[in-house]
């Protein structure tokens, strides 16, 4: 290992909810990830008009999780029934996976090479499940 490389141990917990208070202000503990997936789900969220405030923070470079803070607009009268902060966050998720896939896609008719590698490498990973299944069974 050289002067420049860590190890990363894998973040303790995967996923965690934290806030009390009204449900339209959470902050989401997401483990092993980093600026990444935060900054692309801060810009989605933050960019909704439902949403007053959305950011997040990676607490410590050795520690792999990133927390995602975010707070939706209140509804008038103070009553319950706006947007959750829970809603936001699976919304702006699912706005990113279509994203993603919409730049794969260009991009492998751009570049049909990149399909291929896809593709294989989506065949490996089955093997290796596969693979993994079959261990599991035999013990």
């Amino acid at each position: 290992m050289s002067v420049n490389e860590v190890k990363i141990k894998p973040a303790s917990v995967q996923f965690e909810l934290r806030g009390t208070g009204p449900p339209s202000s959470r902050t989401f503990v997401i483990g092993d990830e980093d600026h990444t997936l935060g900054n692309a789900l801060r810009h989605i969220l933050i960019n909704d008009a439902r949403v007053d405030f959305a950011g997040y923070c990676v607490p410590h470079p050795s520690e792999p999780v990133v927390h995602v803070r975010v707070q939706t607009a209140a509804t008038s009268g103070g009553g319950e029934g706006g947007l959750m902060a829970t809603e936001a966050v699976k919304e702006a998720c699912t706005t990113l996976e279509n994203q993603c896939d919409f730049v794969l896609e260009e991009l492998e008719k751009a570049l049909p090479e990149v399909r291929e590698d896809r593709v294989w490498m989506d065949r490996l990973v089955a093997e290796e499940l596969q693979q993994a299944a079959m261990e599991e069974d035999e013990e």
